[in-house]
């Protein structure tokens, strides 16, 4: 009986030992390194998805959400979809009216310039989009320049494909290019000034911006637009009142 106790009283001494103490410290420790890795796998698991990827995705979506919230089915579907998106095409009862700001002249981080050529038309539009042979606009330069300047005239049809649609004033020596998506030059409009007819073609358009190509000359860079530039599509969504 008394080698019992004494068995008893050995084991309850050990139980608050300093070293009972540590081994159950140690399987503490142990569980909750586990569940700090745990959290840390996944962590590490959202971390793959990058910055830009994410805000890429939210910008996609924006640009359906847009997309779907316009009303005209025949123009969301048409050449001109993202015109569409980023407003610079409207429709009025039987009219397209297109108004395209083009305030970026020179080949730099794309930012808008303190002074623009907006360029102005309008044609018949009634179920299904076809460019006129002969295109009336007009060309507004307004902003930190000396003087404004106005001039009117036709923008002829020189070249028609899926991909873009190229038009040519002879009078003015100005031509139109636009694109129906931003992937082949990173925009959907070229604005060119002072140039001839079949200068600028469906040969050199697509590289024609391209600073670094080796046949690049700054003097044949077209305008841009900030507008149809820019992937923020935060810009275009509407306020309904």
């Amino acid at each position: 009986m008394k080698q019992i106790f004494i068995l008893w009283v050995a084991l309850a001494s050990y139980a608050c030992s300093p070293q009972s103490k540590q081994n159950n410290l140690s399987s503490e420790r142990l569980s909750t390194d586990s569940i700090v890795l745990s959290n840390d796998s996944a962590i590490s698991e959202r971390a793959e998805e990058s910055p830009v990827d994410a805000w890429q995705q939210y910008q996609d979506s924006l640009r359906d959400k847009i997309l779907q919230s316009k009303e005209n089915e025949s123009l969301k579907n048409s050449f001109l979809q993202e015109h569409y998106i980023r407003n610079v095409v409207t429709i009025s009862n039987d009219s397209l009216y297109c108004h395209i700001p083009f305030n970026v002249h020179e080949p730099d981080c794309g930012t808008s310039d303190c002074y623009s050529n907006d360029l102005s038309f309008v044609f018949l539009f009634l179920d299904t989009l076809i460019f006129p042979k002969n295109l009336p606009f007009r060309e507004h330069q307004h902003g930190c320049i000396d003087r404004e300047q106005l001039l009117e005239g036709n923008l002829n049809l020189i070249e028609q494909t899926d991909k873009h649609v190229i038009y040519h004033s002879p009078e003015h020596k100005r031509t139109l290019v636009l694109f129906s998506s931003k992937e082949y030059t990173q925009t959907t409009a070229f604005y060119f000034t002072g140039v001839e007819k079949n200068e600028i073609n469906g040969t050199n358009i697509y590289t024609i911006s391209d600073v670094a190509d080796e046949s690049f000359k700054e003097k044949k860079y077209p305008y841009t637009s900030f507008n149809l530039n820019t992937n923020e599509y935060e810009l275009f969504v509407q306020k309904r009142t």
